[in-house]
């Protein structure tokens, strides 16, 4: 089985993810919750809602 993991580009305005099984994009996501918008959520919090159902502990975020 090929490695699964997100990759993740959180710049100061937006936040894009996309989930990859080897080297195969498997689904994409963006936020607008970059890293001057959070409006008073936590890091983990728009990452877990950005990634939510992608997320398991043996996923690796880079």
């Amino acid at each position: 089985m090929t490695a699964r993991y997100i990759a993740i580009d959180w710049g100061s305005t937006n936040l894009r993810a996309w989930l990859y099984q080897g080297d195969k994009c498997l689904e994409s996501r963006q936020s607008e919750a970059g890293v001057t918008r959070l409006n008073g959520k936590s890091p983990d919090a728009v990452l877990a809602e950005v990634t939510t159902h992608w997320r398991d502990s043996a996923t690796p975020v880079v």
